[in-house]
């Protein structure tokens, strides 16, 4: 099939990479068309060949559906050039059937629900955000090798170094078998992708995010206290974890303040326990507001905690003195912060992730916070957890590890919350700090 006009030049190029190969590997920035490039050569290769078999394998149920959405997009793209051919083309969530018996089949990235097929082309999509992928490989693999003549396509961005496509990634630049491109955000907008990258970097905080995600670098994340995947595994949709009202929740409450030293952002963690696991429920930032409203905003959340726990240091320490003195020494905890204490909240926060006893919405800035804390190890042998990114010290890390601290200590007794309290008003002003979420 002739793609003029369908693909920009460096999609043509994976296209013909694929046909002319046994194995092609596509290292590609986000947002340059990946998965519609993919999905096209899957409809190309069930229309070249009469009763094909296309596999494609993406990294969740929400990918798999979404690209052989894409399929069908080029089915309808044809179908408006009036070809008879594509009348009756039938498709459902997973499945498209041509009329010449072809099929193209998109599934998750399942080990145990992908065995059994053979395929003309399997293509695995963003193969470096599957889990278990070693097992996947394993399970994959022999789908193109009981046919002479099958293909394999593997695209993704990549995701550290610690995964299936970079080891195929850095084999396949020495085996001739393999095609092998590389495109970033930069090499995609020369070849014609329409898209302003100034004001895409300009919305990625994070210098190693940026590079990672659009300059198609392999990051090390070895001294990551947090890497993508583990926070990701942890993530919700926003509106299946976050609440407006704090009065709807059943569950214990805790809370964690880090407080904001000069240009720094004061964050506010709540946190519901559920059984075994906490649920971050609202986070507040407070930016550059007067010490007294920040306290006022922090007495009313503080009525419906069980536990708070708040950085002193610093300017937190007037802050931490006045929460304690009006809810007492059980409710309110004092956390000075110094070497040893930082490590104990990152790596009981860390243990939570690994767990999988926390649940957070999926958010960048939250997201790019909870990587950007780095583990290392000074001249002097002392261990030391920093983060930043463009507009935070890592504020909503130690808020949120604050709050787990809260809800880890010995429990306190239940303290009495006076009905006026229950069916409080939101504090005065409120309306003036956005609740993230709401």
């Amino acid at each position: 099939m002739g793609f003029k006009g369908v693909l920009l030049p460096f999609q043509k190029e994976f296209y013909r990479g694929v046909k002319t190969h046994k194995y092609a590997i596509w290292l590609a920035s986000r947002q340059i068309g990946k998965s519609f490039t993919v999905s096209f050569i899957a409809l190309d290769t069930c229309l070249e060949r009469d009763g094909s078999t296309v596999i494609v394998v993406s990294a969740s149920e929400r990918q798999a559906v979404e690209l052989l959405n894409k399929v069908k997009l080029h089915v309808r793209a044809f179908k408006t050039l009036k070809l008879e051919f594509f009348e009756d083309v039938k498709t459902n969530v997973h499945r498209v059937e041509l009329p010449n018996g072809s099929r193209i089949l998109s599934v998750p990235a399942n080990p145990d629900t992908v065995r059994g097929f053979s395929s003309d082309l399997l293509i695995l999509d963003e193969f470096a955000f599957v889990q278990h992928d070693e097992e996947l490989w394993k399970a994959v693999f022999p789908m193109i090798t009981r046919k002479k003549d099958s293909k394999l396509a593997i695209t993704s961005t990549p995701k550290g170094k610690n995964n299936m496509f970079y080891k195929l990634w850095t084999e396949a630049q020495k085996d001739p078998l393999w095609y092998v491109q590389k495109t970033t955000i930069y090499d995609a907008v020369k070849m014609g992708l329409d898209i302003d990258v100034e004001a895409l970097r300009r919305g990625i905080r994070n210098e190693e995010a940026w590079r990672q995600e659009y300059l198609c670098e392999f990051v090390d994340e070895a001294g990551t206290l947090l890497p993508y995947e583990l926070i990701q595994s942890c993530e919700l949709k926003p509106k299946e974890i976050l609440v407006k009202d704090l009065r709807d929740l059943k569950g214990d409450v805790y809370i964690g303040v880090d407080v904001g030293r000069r240009r720094d952002l004061t964050v506010i963690s709540v946190l519901e326990k559920l059984g075994d696991v906490l649920y971050l429920r609202k986070l507040e930032i407070l930016h550059k507001l007067p010490f007294r409203e920040q306290i006022s905003i922090l007495d009313h959340f503080a009525r419906y905690a069980r536990r708070i726990a708040i950085d002193e240091t610093g300017i937190g320490m007037q802050m931490a003195e006045e929460l304690q003195k009006k809810w007492g020494e059980t409710k309110v905890l004092r956390v000075y912060f110094t070497a040893r204490t930082k490590e104990e909240l990152a790596e009981r926060l860390k243990a939570k992730f690994r767990d999988k006893l926390i649940r957070v919405p999926a958010d960048e800035d939250l997201r790019e916070d909870l990587h950007s804390v780095q583990k290392t190890i000074t001249p002097a042998g002392n261990i030391r957890y920093e983060g930043s990114t463009e507009n935070s010290h890592a504020d909503r890390f130690w808020s949120l590890a604050l709050a787990v601290y809260a809800g880890s200590q010995e429990e306190p007794p239940k303290v009495h919350v006076p009905f006026a309290f229950a069916s409080a008003k939101p504090y005065k002003g409120e309306r003036r700090w956005a609740y993230w979420g709401v």
